[in-house]
């Protein structure tokens, strides 16, 4: 037991923490408005990139994170730029 608590306090799991907490962030924005969607696809976007370092700090175990992750940047990325341009 003390050994599974002494892990959640471990650099990597609170890496990974702190990306949950950033993506549950950016779901709060009301994405209705421009200004919203804009705040809500950055920090989404930061979340889910500090999310793909932590897959790649898991190892063999992060690839679904770093899959799953991965293309959400991806997918903030073009709705960022597609909200800047027009």
């Amino acid at each position: 037991m003390i050994e599974y608590l002494q892990s959640l306090t471990s650099p990597v799991a609170i890496l990974g923490l702190v990306a949950s907490i950033v993506v549950l962030v950016s779901m709060c924005f009301n994405a209705s408005t421009k200004r919203g969607n804009l705040l809500m696809r950055g920090v989404n976007l930061v979340g889910s990139i500090i999310s793909v370092i932590y897959g790649l700090l898991l190892g063999p175990l992060g690839a679904g994170m770093i899959l799953l992750n991965g293309v959400l940047v991806f997918v903030n990325l073009v709705y960022l730029i597609k909200a800047v341009k027009g």
